[in-house]
C-alpha cells in the first residue's frame, strides 16, 4: 500500500475534492493498493468540505459529505510516498515540516508541466467563488492528476517488486 497525501491550505476545498478525484481514477487494479489523504497547511481540524466542494463533486458521483479538516503534520508527509501542494507556499511548508521527504514534495502542476506561469503557480483557491469557478478548479486538479497516474502505478509496482 502507498499514501498519497494532498494538500490546500483550508483542507476544505481544493484538497478534499482532489482526494475524491484521485481516488475516482485510480483503476480498480490501483485503488485497492492506493491510500489517498488530503490536509491542510492552515486547517482548522474537524470542518466539513465547502458546501460547493460538495456539490461540485457530488455532481461527477464523488461524495465528500463525511470530510473533515485535517492539519498538515510532519508524520503525515513522511508516511507519503508522493505529496501534491496546490501552490508553491503549500509545498514550501511540507518541505518546512519533513525537509527528509522533500524529494516526494511536487507541485500538483508539475507532472507534464511546459514550464508556463499557469503551471508554476498551481491551482488556486476558489474559496468564495461561484459554483462555476468551483467546476473549474475541479477539472483543472482532475486533469492535473490524470499526469501523476503513470508515476503512482509505478510506486505500487515498486513496492510490489514488479519493478
Amino acid at each position: 500500500m502507498i499514501q498519497v497525501l494532498i494538500v490546500c491550505t483550508g483542507n476544505t476545498c481544493r484538497s478534499p475534492m482532489a482526494e475524491g478525484a484521485l481516488r475516482s481514477l485510480l483503476p480498480a487494479e490501483l485503488a485497492a493498493q492506493v491510500r489517498v489523504l488530503s490536509a491542510g497547511t492552515n486547517a482548522v481540524p474537524g470542518v466539513p468540505a465547502t458546501p460547493l466542494a460538495v456539490s461540485t463533486t457530488g455532481s461527477r458521483g464523488i461524495d465528500l459529505r463525511a470530510h473533515q479538516s485535517t492539519s498538515l503534520t510532519p508524520e503525515l508527509i513522511r508516511e507519503s510516498e508522493l505529496i501534491l501542494g496546490m501552490e508553491p507556499g503549500h509545498v514550501a511548508r511540507a518541505r518546512e515540516l519533513a525537509p527528509d521527504a522533500a524529494d516526494r514534495i511536487h507541485l500538483i502542476t508539475e507532472q507534464g508541466a511546459d514550464g508556463a506561469e499557469a503551471s508554476r503557480s498551481g491551482i488556486h483557491d476558489p474559496i468564495g467563488g461561484t459554483s462555476v469557478e468551483y467546476d473549474d478548479t475541479f477539472n483543472r486538479i482532475r486533469s492535473h492528476l490524470l499526469r501523476w497516474l503513470p508515476l503512482i502505478r509505478e510506486a505500487v509496482e515498486r513496492r510490489e517488486g514488479v519493478r
